[in-house]
């Protein structure tokens, strides 16, 4: 039996992954705040230890007995590039150091976003890639933090495009409405490719990089991090009409909207968050990810991940987007 410590395991991609885990004969200990999202995880099961990367609470008895480190904790949306870097750089690397003081570091998994790699450079406007946004920078940074272990602690990176599946808590949660009206909304007015992955995939990904793959090297920016999707592209039409099959509406119109009021949109929707105290899915930091036209897993990594990872996914969109909607939570 494997031990394994979660970070973020009360999360969308946290509960899916917890129990492959323990529907595996493994066991879980998870780092979480006190929350009813942690009291269902020990009901399950789990060992939850009280606690906070963004304070280092509770992170020295959590990985005491660790035999696999898998990172999934991160703020996907902040006010300001200090709250993200609060806990998505120097949370992470507080991990990484407190991992790296033990006498035996067990394995580490970063679960990053294709956000710290910034658009395609494969793209036909010939991006030139790197982070476009606070959130992007801030995962890049925590990379690079615990990259600075490398002499130390054995640990990957896992660079996902976007994830969906039973739960998720932005795309789908957007798009169906709109879908039902018949029109969705595009944002900018020139084509948009994107990668995609099931929940369940990143999962198996992310459990195949806890025991192989290439570490992290202070030499070598490239070893150790690998980008997955499910192997395909998608235009935003693609993903829309694949969707509206799915929940047995017509293929919907799809209506550009330029930047500038994208831009527009999302400072109102920040200043409306403010007075509830919320900060909305749709704020200026996503806007900047939103205005770059490709979103694309580079191909030679995507080799390189199932070369070195084994990793292969095993669900094509129809069916993922089937599950979604459906509210599949059978468990892995």
């Amino acid at each position: 039996m494997t031990r394994y410590l979660l970070t973020g395991a009360t999360g969308f991609v946290g509960h899916r992954l917890t129990r492959m885990i323990l529907a595996r004969g493994h066991s879980v200990t998870a780092l979480a705040r006190p929350s009813a999202r942690a009291q269902a995880l020990r009901e399950i099961g789990v060992k939850v230890i009280d606690g906070d990367l963004s304070t280092g609470a509770g992170l020295g008895e959590a990985v005491a007995d660790a035999d696999r480190v898998i990172h999934l904790a991160a703020l996907v949306k902040a006010r300001t590039a200090a709250d993200y870097w609060t806990v998505n750089r120097h949370g992470t690397a507080r991990l990484a150091r407190e991992l790296a003081a033990l006498a035996r570091p067990p394995r580490l998994v970063v679960c990053s976003s294709l956000a710290a790699a910034g658009p395609s450079a494969e793209s036909p406007d010939g991006h030139p890639g790197g982070p476009v946004s606070h959130y992007g920078a801030s995962k890049l940074a925590g990379e690079q933090a615990v990259r600075e272990y490398a002499d130390r602690l054995q640990a990957v990176v896992v660079r996902p495009g976007i994830v969906y599946g039973p739960g998720e808590p932005a795309l789908l949660p957007v798009l169906v409405p709109m879908i039902r009206r018949g029109l969705v909304l595009k944002a900018g007015l020139g084509p948009r490719r994107y990668c995609l992955l099931y929940v369940d995939d990143l999962c198996t990904a992310l459990l195949a990089a806890a025991d192989r793959g290439t570490p992290l090297s202070s030499d070598n920016p490239d070893a150790g991090v690998y980008p997955i999707c499910d192997g395909l592209t998608y235009d935003w039409p693609d993903i829309c009409s694949a969707l509206a099959q799915v929940m047995g509406c017509r293929s919907p119109a799809i209506l550009p909207m330029p930047m500038s009021v994208v831009h527009t949109a999302a400072r109102l929707a920040q200043l409306a968050g403010r007075v509830r105290g919320q900060m909305p899915a749709l704020n200026s930091d996503k806007a900047r990810e939103m205005g770059c036209a490709h979103w694309v897993c580079p191909s030679e990594g995507i080799r390189v991940a199932t070369r070195e990872l084994g990793y292969a996914p095993l669900t094509p969109l129809h069916r993922g987007l089937t599950a979604a909607v459906n509210g599949d939570r059978e468990d892995t």
